[in-house]
């Protein structure tokens, strides 16, 4: 679900699913929930017209987009929320067992255990985003500035895949459209996303100075997480553990870890058609992201800084990719949907 509304400060896609999730719900529902923070039979509403019915036609109510509920029977395409009283379709909800991305909490609680379920750190980590600071100073990835959707449009659909362009703009500190940021994100049906990001400096120069807080990102699971059990973490050199993935040039690299009762994998792929290589933000804690901003940052001073400058109306170009899998521990697997994501018609 792209969320765009004005209550955040920036458009991102939210919750990410692994196929099979209606099946694995299936067999989760025979079991309950367990500890607050596990997945087990919960799902996430994820449509702002999900509507709760009994007897498969009379509605008896309606959920919220992004509300968390139990569910305890499934009849596809129906479950069965017995708080609400009511059936939801499948269509209108993620499984929690399935998704891959952390669970938004808007009030979270203070003082847990780093290893808790309901651990929550960086509130700025949400779904699947793309942002970076210091943009003219002003630190977009940490939420200090604004980016505001302008426009969605859905295209026409071609073969197996859909695909959407939306049009953002980032605010400078006088709310003024600093950069216009023009994607197209085409959803595959091998469940990747690959994105085309064009950034265009507005009315004056814009520069992308030297940070590792960027760019285009996901934020893990709390079940994923290196540090909690998750992995293993690789790139398409062959390097393991984030530690030694984290800051280095790469096609792609790979972050998988247990989410409920499943194993799913996460890659992120860099397009050899970038203007040049990007770098790998990816840590133990969840955090998996990739941007080519940040040389110096990235080798700790042994290379120096490369900022970038645009002028008015000039503009750069940036491709990626993430995947989700269910992971078998085929080691050739994450290469084998990168070479998928590079053939796929744009």
């Amino acid at each position: 679900v792209l969320h765009t509304s004005k209550e955040w400060k920036k458009p991102f896609f939210y919750p990410v699913t692994a196929a099979g999730g209606i099946e694995q719900l299936a067999k989760d529902v025979k079991e309950p929930s367990g500890e607050a923070g596990l997945p087990g039979s919960r799902v996430l509403i994820c449509s702002e017209a999900a509507v709760l019915l009994v007897d498969g036609k009379e509605q008896v109510g309606q959920l919220a987009l992004d509300e968390e509920v139990e569910v305890r029977e499934v009849k596809r395409p129906w479950l069965y929320v017995p708080e609400k009283k009511g059936w939801v379709h499948e269509r209108d909800m993620a499984p929690l067992g399935s998704t891959v991305t952390r669970v938004i909490q808007k009030s979270p609680m203070g003082g847990l255990d780093k290893n808790a379920p309901l651990y929550y750190d960086h509130p700025h980590h949400k779904g699947i985003w793309f942002t970076i600071d210091e943009v003219n100073d002003v630190r977009f990835w940490a939420e200090k500035g604004i980016i505001r959707n302008e426009s969605v449009k859905i295209n026409e659909a071609k073969g197996e895949s859909a695909s959407l362009t939306l049009v953002n703009h980032w605010l400078d500190k006088d709310d003024s459209p600093l950069l216009k940021e023009t994607t197209h994100v085409r959803i595959l049906a091998d469940r990747t996303l690959a994105y085309d990001f064009e950034l265009t400096a507005v009315s004056k120069p814009v520069t992308f100075n030297d940070t590792k807080e960027g760019m285009f990102g996901i934020r893990l699971p709390n079940s994923m997480r290196e540090n909690s059990g998750g992995g293993p973490v690789v790139n398409a050199e062959g390097l393991t553990t984030t530690a030694n993935c984290w800051g280095k040039p790469s096609l792609w690299v790979d972050y998988a870890g247990p989410v409920g009762k499943r194993k799913l994998a996460v890659t992120i792929f860099d397009h050899p058609d970038a203007f040049k290589k990007s770098r790998y933000h990816v840590r133990d804690y969840g955090l998996f992201s990739v941007s080519p901003f940040g040389d110096k940052a990235y080798t700790n001073g042994v290379e120096p800084e490369a900022p970038l400058t645009l002028e008015p109306g000039k503009s750069v170009n940036l491709r990626y990719g993430l995947h989700v899998r269910e992971y078998t521990g085929n080691a050739d697997a994450a290469g084998a949907a990168y070479k998928k994501y590079l053939a796929s018609p744009r």
